[in-house]
C-alpha cells in the first residue's frame, strides 16, 4: 500500500510518499518508482535483503552492449552493490519470517533519499529496530551512499552482516560482462573490473564499509570472500539492548564511456583515480557526502520551482514526482546519451530512446532547462550516422531515424520479436523498427520547436539545419506516386496508434512529413539568402539544390487526409471502414492491454480501436493548422475508441480537453496520467517508470492548464485552471529570458529577469511589458 502524506515529517508534505506494508508479490512497483539516480547512473530500489521476485538493477547511461548477434543492444545490468545479508543470533533476517511492525519505506524527493524503517521480531521474541538510508549522489555522479542502523530494543543480540559486490546478475538471463578482475585492498576496499562482451566498455566498481556503535567509530576485522563474479566482506558485532550499530557502505562506478575518458583513456589511470575517490569518500562518511548531494538537489528544486495550491495535496506531489524522475533519468552531463523509455529504473525497453524524448520530455527542458534540451538534441545530431545508414539499407535517401536508439551510431535497435499471439501461440513480430517512421519528422519538429523557443542560432548552424534538411530528403524519397489519384502517398506504415499496422496514409505521418519538407524548403531559402557560406557547405554535403527541386515538385502534390462529410479526418485509409465493437469493458479496464486477452493483433487491426492518441497528437503539435470545431469533432469521434493503453496518451487528451473547456475531464485525465506510476496499482511499473508519461504530466500542467504554446514563433498563454486549483506558479524560459509565471482563476502575473521588452500572446491578444506584467480576467 502507498500513502501520499508523511505524518512523521511535516516538512516533507507533498515531497514524499510511503510504502506502508511490504508485499513480496508486488516488489517491482516501489523498486521502480522509488528508484534513485543522477542521469549518469540509475539504481533500482530493491531492498538490501534478498527476496524471490525482486529485481536488482544498476544502469550506467550510454554503456550499451549486445549479448550476441541474435539480440539487440541494451544497457547492461552492472554489478549489485546494495545487497546485504544480515543475521541476528544466527538467524537470517527476512521480512518473510518473524513479525514486523511500524514498516515504512519512503522516497524523499526533495533530498533524493530512500529510507526504510521497521521493528522486526525474530522467532525468539527479540525485537530489533532497523533503519536504512540510501542515495545516488548528484554532487558526485559516480557515488552511491548507503547506511544501515540496527538497534536491539529489549535484549542483547549478536549481529553478522555480509556485504559486497555481486556481478552474478544479468539482464533477464543475458550476461553482458566478462568475468573480470576482483581484488580487496587492505581488508577494506573491494574493487571489481569488468568489460562488456561486445562493446568493450570497461567498468570499475568499488565498495567499502565503515562502522560505529552509539556514534563511536568501530573497527571490525572482516572475513573476506571472493567467488565467481562476486566478492564480499563478513562482519560480526555483539550489540547490547538499546545500543545502535551503524554500518555505512559507500560505492562508486566508473566506466570507459565516461566523458573524461573519451580521449586518452587508460584503464590503469581510471582504476587508481576511482580507488582514491572511494578512499576519500570513506573518510568523509555518509552524512557529509549526503549533505553535498542534498545541496545539489536544492539547486535543482530552486531551478524548477513549482507551486500548486489545490484541494488535493497529491497534485503537487505528482508534479514533483514527474520532475524528480525527469532529472534522475536525464544524462544532462553528456550529449552522447539519450533518455530511455523507462529511464534508468528498469530493464523495460532495454534503455532505448523513442519519440518519447522529443515529443513528451523535451518540452519540459525547452521551457525549464534549455541547456539540457540542447544536449538531448545534440544526441540526435550524433545519431545522423545511424539514421543515414538505416535510410540507405532501406533504399531511401537522407536520414531515417531509428524507432529505437541506443548509442548514437548504433542505428536501429528495435527487437524483432515480442509478446505471444494468443491465437497462434507464436511470438508477435515487432514491426515498429521497420515501418513506424514518423519519429524522423518528430525529431525535425523538436529541433524547430527548440529553436523557435530559445532562439539558439548556434545550434541551428552546427546541427539543426543539417538534421532538418537531411530528414526532409528521406521523406521526399519515401513518397510513393499514386498514378490513379495523381498524388504522392506514404504507404505501409505504423502511426502513433500502434494497434494499426501496415496502413496507408496515416494522417499523423503524412502531415508531419509534409511539415518536415515544408520546413526544409523554408530553411533552404533562408540559408541561401542569409548564410551563403553555410549553405555552400551543406549543399556540397547534402546535394541540396537537387533536394530542393524534389521537395518543391512533390510537396504540393502530397496527400494530406481531409475531413469526410461528418468532419472526421480518417486516421488512415481504412480506419473508418473497420469493424465497430463495444469497447466498454476495455475502456473500464484496471490494467492496460486487456484487449489482447480476447483478440490477437491481426484481429485488432480490423477493429476501430486505438492504443493511444494519433490524430489528437497531430492536433496538438500542429494545432494552428486545424479549426477548433474540427479538432473537437474528431476528439468526440476518436476518444471513445481510444483505450489509452499507452502511457503517452492521457496527457495529450488532457491538454485538448482543456482547450475544449472541459475542465473536469481535463483534470480527471491529468490525475490518470499522474497515477500511471504514482497510483495504487501495484504492478503498473514493474518494468520501470514511464518516462514519457512523466513528461506528459508536466505538459498537462504547463501546456494544458497554463495554456502555454509556441505558435508561429510566438509564446501564447491561455490559462484555464481546474476548479480544484487556486493557484499555479512555475518558471519558464523564453528566448533566453527566465519568466516566473503566477496564475489564479482571475489573474495572471509574470515577472522576468530580462530588461528588454517582451511580447506574449495572452488569450489571443499581443501584450508587451518590461520586467513585470499583471492582468486581471
Amino acid at each position: 500500500m502507498l500513502a501520499y502524506d508523511n505524518t512523521s515529517r511535516p516538512d516533507l508534505t507533498q515531497w514524499s510518499f510511503t510504502e506502508t506494508e511490504f508485499n513480496p508479490l508486488a516488489q517491482g512497483k516501489c523498486e521502480s518508482i522509488m528508484s534513485l539516480g543522477n542521469g549518469y547512473m540509475g539504481l533500482r530500489s530493491a531492498t538490501e535483503e534478498a527476496y524471490i521476485g525482486q529485481t536488482r538493477n544498476l544502469f550506467v547511461n550510454g554503456t550499451f552492449n549486445r549479448f550476441d548477434e541474435f539480440e539487440v543492444t541494451e544497457l547492461p545490468n552492472a554489478a549489485d552493490v546494495t545487497g546485504m545479508d544480515i543475521y541476528i543470533d544466527g538467524e537470517r533476517f527476512s521480512l518473510d519470517t518473524g513479525k514486523t511492525a511500524e514498516y515504512a519505506r519512503s522516497l524523499n524527493m526533495r533530498d533524493a533519499e530512500l529510507t526504510r524503517s521497521f521493528v522486526w521480531e525474530n522467532r525468539a521474541g527479540k525485537r530489533v529496530r532497523f533503519a536504512f538510508r540510501r542515495f545516488v549522489s548528484l554532487g558526485n555522479l559516480h557515488l552511491i551512499g548507503m547506511k544501515a542502523e540496527v538497534t536491539p530494543l529489549d535484549a542483547d543480540i549478536s549481529l553478522r552482516a555480509v556485504s559486497g559486490i555481486d556481478a552474478q546478475l544479468g539482464n533477464s538471463g543475458s550476461q553482458h560482462f566478462h568475468e573480470g578482475e576482483k581484488r580487496i585492498f587492505d581488508k577494506t576496499v573491494m574493487q571489481l573490473i569488468q568489460t562488456t562482451t561486445e562493446s568493450k566498455v570497461d567498468f570499475v566498481i568499488h565498495a567499502a564499509h565503515r562502522f560505529s556503535l552509539d556514534g563511536q567509530p568501530l573497527s571490525i576485522e572482516p572475513k573476506m570472500e571472493i567467488e565467481r563474479r562476486k566478492m564480499a566482506m563478513q562482519y560480526g558485532c555483539d550489540i547490547k539492548a538499546g545500543q545502535t550499530f551503524e554500518l555505512q557502505k559507500l560505492a562508486s562506478v566508473h566506466t570507459s564511456r565516461d566523458a573524461e575518458h573519451a580521449t586518452d583513456y587508460d584503464l590503469a589511470v581510471m582504476r587508481e583515480q576511482a580507488r582514491e575517490e572511494i578512499r576519500l569518500a570513506l573518510d568523509a562518511g555518509y552524512d557529509a557526502l549526503f549533505e553535498r548531494h542534498r545541496q545539489a538537489w536544492a539547486e535543482v528544486w530552486d531551478k524548477y520551482l513549482f507551486r500548486i495550491e489545490s484541494k488535493h495535496d497529491f497534485d503537487l506531489l505528482a508534479l514533483r514526482f514527474a520532475v524528480y524522475h525527469l532529472v534522475v533519468m536525464t544524462p544532462a552531463h553528456d550529449n552522447r546519451m539519450g533518455i530511455g523509455a523507462k529511464g534508468l529504473s528498469g530493464e523495460g525497453y532495454k534503455g532505448h530512446s523513442f519519440w518519447d524524448t522529443e515529443i513528451f520530455i523535451l518540452p519540459f527542458y525547452i521551457y525549464s532547462g534549455p541547456d539540457v534540451a540542447r544536449r538531448l538534441l545534440e544526441y540526435r545530431y550524433q545519431g545522423l550516422e545511424g539514421a543515414r545508414r538505416k535510410a540507405k539499407e532501406n533504399g531511401y535517401e537522407g536520414a531515417m531515424y531509428p524507432w529505437e536508439a541506443a548509442w548514437p551510431t548504433d542505428g536501429e535497435v528495435t527487437p524483432v520479436w515480442g509478446a505471444v499471439d494468443i491465437v497462434t501461440g507464436k511470438q508477435t513480430k515487432i514491426w515498429s523498427g521497420f515501418i513506424e517512421q514518423h519519429i524522423t519528422s518528430d525529431i525535425a519538429y523538436a529541433v524547430w520547436h527548440y529553436v523557435q523557443a530559445t532562439g539558439d542560432r548556434d545550434f541551428m548552424d552546427r546541427c539543426g539545419y543539417e538534421m532538418i534538411l537531411d530528414t526532409a530528403k528521406f521523406w521526399a524519397s519515401r513518397l510513393e506516386w499514386n498514378e490513379a489519384l495523381a498524388r504522392y502517398e506514404i504507404n505501409e506504415v505504423i502511426g502513433p496508434d500502434e494497434y494499426k499496422e501496415h496502413v496507408d496514409n496515416n494522417a499523423f505521418t503524412n502531415y508531419m512529413a509534409h511539415f518536415n519538407m515544408e520546413l526544409a524548403i523554408q530553411y533552404y531559402e533562408l540559408l541561401r539568402r542569409e548564410q551563403p557560406e553555410l549553405f555552400r557547405r551543406l549543399n556540397e554535403q547534402l546535394d541540396l539544390e537537387r533536394a530542393y527541386a524534389d521537395w518543391k515538385q512533390k510537396l504540393g502534390r502530397m496527400y494530406l487526409p481531409q475531413p469526410n462529410e461528418d468532419g472526421v479526418i480518417p486516421q488512415d485509409d481504412t480506419y473508418l471502414q473497420k469493424q465497430l465493437i463495444d469497447l466498454t469493458k476495455y475502456k473500464a479496464q484496471q490494467k492496460v492491454g486487456t484487449l489482447f486477452e480476447d483478440y490477437n493483433l491481426d484481429q485488432v487491426n480490423g477493429i476501430q480501436v486505438s492504443k493511444q492518441a494519433d490524430i489528437m497528437m497531430l492536433f496538438y503539435l500542429l494545432e494552428n493548422r486545424f479549426s477548433a470545431h474540427l479538432k473537437h469533432t474528431n476528439y468526440n469521434y476518436y476518444e471513445p475508441k481510444t483505450l489509452h493503453d499507452s502511457s503517452l496518451s492521457y496527457s495529450t487528451h488532457c491538454i485538448l480537453a482543456n482547450d475544449f473547456d472541459d475542465s473536469q475531464l481535463a483534470y480527471e485525465l491529468f490525475r490518470k496520467a499522474a497515477e500511471i506510476d504514482l497510483g495504487t496499482h501495484m504492478h503498473s511499473s514493474d518494468a520501470g517508470i514511464h518516462s514519457a508519461s512523466l513528461g506528459g504530466v508536466w505538459q498537462c500542467v504547463v501546456m494544458g492548464f497554463a495554456g502555454i504554446r509556441m505558435l508561429d514563433g510566438a509564446l501564447h498563454l491561455n490559462p484555464k485552471l481546474p476548479q480544484e486549483w487556486e493557484r499555479l506558479t512555475f518558471p519558464l524560459y523564453w528566448k533566453s529570458a527566465r519568466l516566473e509565471v503566477d496564475i489564479t482563476h482571475d489573474a495572471l502575473r509574470i515577472s522576468t529577469d530580462a530588461n528588454e521588452e517582451l511580447t506574449l500572446i495572452i488569450r489571443g491578444t499581443a501584450t508587451s511589458f518590461v520586467n513585470q506584467l499583471e492582468l486581471h480576467f
